[in-house]
Parts: C-alpha cells; sequence; structure tokens
C-alpha cells in the first residue's frame, strides 16, 4: 500500500473518492463481491436543513432557478451537476436544498444518490449520522465510497470505519478507505496529543 504524509493523504483520499464517485468507476471496476442489501436503503430517510442566520450571503434566486432546473431534468449528470453546487452553503434558500436533497437520496441513479450524500455533508443537514449509516448499506459502491469519506472522528463514526474494515462481505475498496481514515485520524490524534 502507498504511504503518503498524514497532511497529503487527505488530499488524495479525497481527490479518489471524487474521481471514482463522478465517473461511476467504483460502481464497476470495484464492487469486487461485495453485498448490500437494498437497492437504496436511503428511500425512508426524512431529511431537514436549517437556515443558519450567522451566513453573511444571501440566497440567489437566479442561482437557485438554475439548480432547481438542473435537478429536475431527466438526465443524470445535470442532477449531479445541481447537487455538486449545493455543496457552498447559504447559496441556495434552505428549504429548497432540502426538497432537491430529499429527492436526490432517493434518485434511481447510484451517482446521483451518492453526490446527495456529499452535498448532505456539506450542508450539514440534521441527522447527517442516519443518512451517512444508511448510505453505507446502498448497493452502490459509489454511494458507499462517499458515505465512508463524509464520515468525520466522532465515536460512532470511528464505530462504522471499524465495522467497514471488519465486514467480510464488504468490497476492498471500502475497506482501504476505511483503514486509511482510521490511521489519518489515529496520527491526527497523536500530533494534537502530542502538542503538535
Amino acid at each position: 500500500m502507498l504511504k503518503l504524509p498524514s497532511h497529503k493523504r487527505g488530499i488524495a483520499i479525497s481527490f479518489v473518492i471524487f474521481f471514482m464517485a463522478t465517473t461511476g468507476f467504483s460502481d464497476h471496476a470495484l464492487a469486487g463481491t461485495a453485498t448490500v442489501n437494498s437497492v437504496s436503503s436511503l428511500d425512508s430517510i426524512q431529511i431537514y436543513c436549517m437556515e443558519e442566520y450567522d451566513n453573511a450571503s444571501e440566497p440567489d434566486a437566479d442561482f437557485a432557478e438554475t439548480i432547481i432546473s438542473l435537478a429536475a431534468s431527466n438526465d443524470p449528470a445535470q442532477r449531479v451537476t445541481a447537487l455538486s453546487q449545493l455543496a457552498v452553503k447559504g447559496s441556495v434558500d434552505s428549504g429548497i436544498v432540502q426538497k432537491i436533497l430529499q429527492a436526490a437520496i432517493q434518485d434511481p441513479d447510484p451517482q446521483v444518490r451518492g453526490q446527495a450524500v456529499y452535498a448532505f455533508a456539506q450542508q450539514g443537514c440534521g441527522d447527517l449520522f442516519v443518512v451517512l449509516e444508511q448510505a453505507l448499506q446502498d448497493t452502490a459502491l459509489s454511494v458507499r465510497l462517499m458515505a465512508l469519506d463524509s464520515l468525520g472522528g466522532d465515536e460512532r463514526s470511528v464505530a462504522l470505519l471499524k465495522q467497514a474494515v471488519e465486514d467480510e462481505d464488504e468490497a476492498q475498496a471500502i475497506k482501504d478507505l476505511a483503514v486509511m481514515k482510521l490511521e489519518a485520524l489515529s496520527a491526527n490524534n497523536q500530533t494534537r496529543d502530542n502538542g503538535i
């Protein structure tokens, strides 16, 4: 396994995850023998995105109209584009964000669901951990990779990372990413503990 310095590891991991998820490469080339219960375990989740009042920028109505149009497209690539734009908080009203993300996490296209998971994490919507936990059960590897990449360093996230490593039925790409994230968290904790 390639060893990178800890400050470059996070950048490399994020790039690989983004590339694999947006190109669909992960679903075809790395699926391996992973088995997961349902097409999308995100179907039953109701999400809630709150307005942040300390945000200095006002939502842009023209931009929101463009995002709504892209999100409603029959073309999955355009829906992915809309979701990638939602990673910037405050550019679209939280009610609109909530509606778009609710539809997107239930989308039949795995690339759209994966991008929705990423946008959901970037927006910081309520019940993030529930969405990530359910996304880790998705049949599409790209969705699971995006969910795994969005996990933080809290105890619940660390437990899910360890579970992914130990799951015999999980794809090797998921296990490798989980190991890399756990190593990065461990390195960050050691650095912080040493006062560096």
